[in-house]
C-alpha cells in the first residue's frame, strides 16, 4: 500500500480542481480507505477508495482498489484496477512488474478459452452483464467468447447494449447518457436582464476551439505513445538476449511488451488522427470572428 502521509504531502502542494472542499474529501476517504485495509476489512476499504476516486483520478488509489480486490481473491476487478494503475502511471518503477501481473493473467484466461470485459460508465447504477448484477460501475467479469447483454441504469434512463468478447482479449464498454436539455441563454432571459446585459465583442468559433483542443490532445497522445514505446526497447533486448530467463518468465514478459506495445501504438495513432483532425478544422474555421470585418475595414 502507498503510504498516506507522502500523499497528503503531495496533495497539500498541488492544487486539485474543486477547490479545498474536494481536496479534503478525497484526502478523508483515501485515509479511511488505508486505515481500513491496514485492518483487513477490505469491504468498506474498497468503497472508500471507490468513493476517492471518484473525485480525483490518480495512480495510488487504482493501486490501492487492485491490492484490496487481490486480498479477496477477485482476479477481474484485481486485474481492471492493475491495468487503470498502468494507464494513469506508466513509467512507474513497478510498471514492469505489475504488467507482468496482468499479462500472466490474460495468458491463463485466454488459456481457459475466457476473455475480460470491463464497463466503465461514471455515473451507471444497477449494472447487469451477461445475469450478473452490481450496483455500479465499474463492472468487470471473466467470460467465455460469445455476444452478451450488458445494460445500465441512468438518470435518464435504462441503457442496454449487445457485446462481443473474443478469448483472450480485453472489451471495454462505455455507455453514454444523454445529457439534459439545455435552455437557449437568449430565450431563457427576460427582456429586462437582456437590456441589462453587457455586449460581449467576437468571440473564436466553435470548431476553431475545438481544433485547439484536438491537435493539443492529439500531441500530447502522441508524446506519451512515442515515451511509452521508447521505454520498452530496454525489456525488448532483454526477451532476446536475456537467456537466463525461464519460458514463464520469457512468456509474462512477452505478454507485458504487447500490452504496453498495443497502448503505445494505440496512443500514436489515435494522436495521430486527432492532432491531423485540429489542422483541418483549424483550416476550416477560418476566418475567425471579426477577423472578416478587420480585413474589410468596418
Amino acid at each position: 500500500m502507498f503510504v498516506t502521509l507522502l500523499l497528503s504531502m503531495a496533495l497539500s502542494q498541488v492544487p486539485v480542481p474543486g477547490g479545498a472542499d474536494e481536496q479534503e474529501r478525497f484526502k478523508t476517504y483515501f485515509t479511511r480507505g488505508e486505515a481500513l485495509y491496514g485492518a483487513n476489512d477490505f469491504g468498506p476499504a474498497i468503497w472508500n477508495f471507490r468513493k476517492a476516486d471518484t473525485i480525483r483520478l490518480t495512480p495510488e488509489v487504482a493501486y490501492d482498489l487492485a491490492k484490496c480486490h487481490e486480498k479477496l481473491g477477485d482476479v477481474a476487478f484485481t486485474t481492471f484496477y492493475y491495468r487503470q494503475y498502468l494507464k494513469r502511471a506508466p513509467n512507474a518503477s513497478d510498471a514492469l512488474d505489475v504488467a507482468e501481473r496482468v499479462g500472466t493473467v490474460l495468458a491463463q484466461a485466454e488459456a481457459e478459452g475466457r476473455g475480460l470485459l470491463e464497463v466503465l460508465s461514471p455515473g451507471a447504477e444497477d449494472v447487469v452483464v451477461a445475469g450478473k448484477h452490481f450496483a455500479e460501475a465499474p463492472a468487470v467479469v471473466f467470460l467465455p467468447p460469445g455476444e452478451f447483454e450488458v445494460s445500465a441504469r441512468f438518470p435518464s434512463g435504462l441503457k442496454t447494449m449487445m457485446v462481443q468478447l473474443r478469448t483472450g482479449k480485453t472489451t471495454t464498454v462505455w455507455f453514454e447518457p444523454m445529457p439534459p436539455p439545455m435552455l437557449d441563454a437568449q430565450k431563457g432571459l427576460s427582456d429586462e436582464l437582456m437590456v441589462g446585459a453587457s455586449p460581449r465583442g467576437p468571440r473564436p468559433a466553435k470548431l476553431r476551439i475545438a481544433s485547439y483542443v484536438s491537435f493539443g490532445v492529439g500531441l500530447a497522445a502522441l508524446a506519451v505513445g512515442i515515451g511509452l514505446g521508447a521505454a520498452q526497447a530496454g525489456d525488448v533486448s532483454r526477451l532476446h538476449d536475456d537467456r537466463t530467463l525461464t519460458p514463464s518468465q520469457a512468456q509474462a514478459l512477452a505478454n507485458s511488451l504487447n500490452i504496453r506495445g498495443g497502448l503505445a501504438n494505440g496512443l500514436m495513432v489515435g494522436g495521430g488522427i486527432l492532432a491531423a483532425g485540429g489542422v483541418v478544422m483549424f483550416l476550416f474555421s477560418m476566418p475567425e470572428p471579426g477577423m472578416q470585418k478587420a480585413a474589410t475595414g468596418t
